[in-house]
This record gives C-alpha cells, sequence and structure tokens, in this order.
C-alpha cells in the first residue's frame, strides 16, 4: 500500500452545496476520502486554503514550503495536491520548477464541481491521481511523473498532462504541445529554498492578449517586469504596443512576449516589438513564462 501525502489547498474539490452557492473549503468528509482514496495510505494536510482566482505567489509558496516540510520529515511514495482549477496551470507551472528537487511523483488535481454533487468529477480525477503516484512510486519515476490531472471537455474523461506543458486550456481540455527544456528549468534545493526565503516578489504585469488592450493608458514603469501574451502568430498589437515597450526598454522595465515562435520568418508587427526591445520568450506557454520570470 503506498503512503500518499495529501495537500488540500482549496478550490471546488475541497468546496461544498449551499442552497444554490458553492462555498469554499479545503475539505472533504471521510465517505469521500473511502471512495475516491482506497487502497492507499493517506496522510493530509492543509496548510492554507485560498479561492483559485484569487491565489498569489505569496500563497504559493506557502504551500511548497509546507509540502517540502513534510516530505523531508517523513518521506512518502507520492504527493496528490488538491487545487482549484482557475489557476491550477500556473500553479503548476511554478510548482514543477520549485518541487522538482524533491525527485518525488507529484500530481496536482481539482474538479469542475463540488464533491457533493452528484455529476462530480472529483473522485475520478483523484482516483487516476493516485493511481498514478502508485505506478510512478513502483517504476521509481521520481520527478518524471509531475503534472495536472483534468477531467477533459470532450470525453469527459480524466487526462494527464506534464506540469512544464499545463497552460490555462488545460482545464477546458486542451493543452499545447511546447514547454520548457534544458537544466535551466529545475531549481536545485539551494536556488528553490532561496526563492522561498525571499522577502520581496517581482511586480510583474501579466497582459492577456485580449484585441485593443490599452496600452497607451498604462504606466510601465510602475512594475519590475511586464509579461504579455502573443497570439497563436506569435505577435501582439502593433498600434500602440511597441511605443509602450519602447518606453518600458528605456526606463530599463524589461518586457517579455509568450509563448514566441522560432520561425525562419517574423510577421512586421513581431519585427517591430523586437526592434522596440520586447524579449521573446519561445516554445514556452505564458502560464511557463509567469513561473520563469518569479524565480528572477
Amino acid at each position: 500500500m503506498n503512503n500518499i501525502l495529501v495537500c488540500l489547498l482549496g478550490g471546488t474539490i475541497g468546496s461544498h452545496i449551499e442552497g444554490k452557492n458553492i462555498k469554499l473549503g479545503s475539505t472533504v468528509n471521510d465517505k469521500f476520502w473511502n471512495k475516491a482514496g482506497a487502497g492507499f495510505n493517506l496522510r493530509k494536510i492543509s496548510p492554507l486554503t485560498y479561492s483559485s482566482e484569487d491565489a498569489t505567489v505569496a500563497d504559493y509558496k506557502a504551500a511548497f514550503r509546507a509540502i517540502i516540510t513534510e516530505v523531508e520529515k517523513d518521506r512518502p511514495d507520492g504527493v496528490l495536491i488538491l487545487h482549484g482549477t482557475d489557476t491550477a496551470a500556473y500553479f503548476a507551472q511554478l510548482a514543477v520548477r520549485v518541487l522538482s528537487f524533491l525527485d518525488i511523483p507529484v500530481v496536482i488535481t481539482g474538479s469542475k464541481l463540488p464533491p457533493d454533487d452528484p455529476k462530480t468529477d472529483a473522485i475520478k480525477n483523484i482516483k487516476f491521481s493516485l493511481a498514478l503516484l502508485g505506478a510512478g512510486a513502483l517504476s521509481s519515476a521520481g520527478r518524471k511523473t509531475f503534472g495536472i490531472v483534468f477531467c477533459e471537455s470532450f470525453m469527459e474523461e480524466s487526462t494527464f498532462v506534464p506540469a512544464w506543458l499545463a497552460t490555462d486550456a488545460d482545464c477546458n481540455g486542451d493543452h499545447r504541445k511546447f514547454g520548457i527544456k534544458g537544466p535551466e528549468a529545475f531549481l536545485d534545493r539551494k536556488s528553490a529554498m532561496a526563492f522561498l526565503g525571499r522577502e520581496e516578489d517581482p511586480r510583474i504585469l501579466t497582459v492577456p492578449n485580449v484585441p485593443g488592450y490599452p496600452y497607451d493608458l498604462i504606466d510601465p514603469t510602475k512594475f519590475d517586469m511586464i509579461l504579455i501574451e502573443a497570439y497563436h502568430s506569435g505577435t501582439q498589437n502593433s498600434k500602440t504596443l511597441p511605443e509602450f515597450v519602447r518606453k518600458a526598454t528605456e526606463a530599463k522595465v524589461r518586457c517579455y512576449l509568450a509563448p514566441s515562435k522560432n520561425n525562419k520568418n517574423s510577421y512586421e508587427s513581431e519585427n517591430e516589438l523586437t526592434k522596440a526591445g520586447i524579449i521573446k520568450m519561445t516554445d514556452i506557454p505564458l502560464e511557463g513564462a509567469w513561473a520563469q520570470l518569479q524565480l528572477f
């Protein structure tokens, strides 16, 4: 029987229904766990509870510190993290970088519906997650088993996506085919603990690829870094963005573009952004780029 550390952080999977409202929580009852966790020895911790859409880097760091403490104190066969789906991709992209030095299978999952909803996907997501953790422990996979389990929208089946490929769309049943590469993608223990002990985090303005975004109304000097999401073509707004990037670059505020393409040919608008000083982050989803910038 595998020993699994379960870290409950809130989100829909830890919530319950009251009338027509879904109330945030972090725990589910024994009846649920008897069904979802059969065959596993589960040790549960709940270091903090937060709403996924309101999550902060400080919340993530507190969760990581608690997991590191528990794993190093009493090393389990794997770690199951219950998290809200809204920002699960951001959490996973940062988690795989910070927790990989533990070299232990980690699976993050959530649910679209609360556990007490008759149509909930919580049970099958947890069952599948535990099966992956068990297989990872049996094969000594270590950090190679590190990702998100979610119920994809097309077949309504639980699906696993490696954490370094996680994008926001994963929770809706889609994912992109690129991710981090190379040794710089993972922290050693010293670097991970330095990040977790850092008192101030960078002020990063993250801008989604929304048509007509009013860049001309934003003061870039109020931020340490700016991350701009590119369209699938690898470019972005060509009317107000180049001037915004130039203003930021002159003020020594670095501007990044992700996911950028590493193509032989580029659009004129992409070239204008490069001339303005934008830094392209190639073959990495927005969530991954965001996590990488947190570590700078």
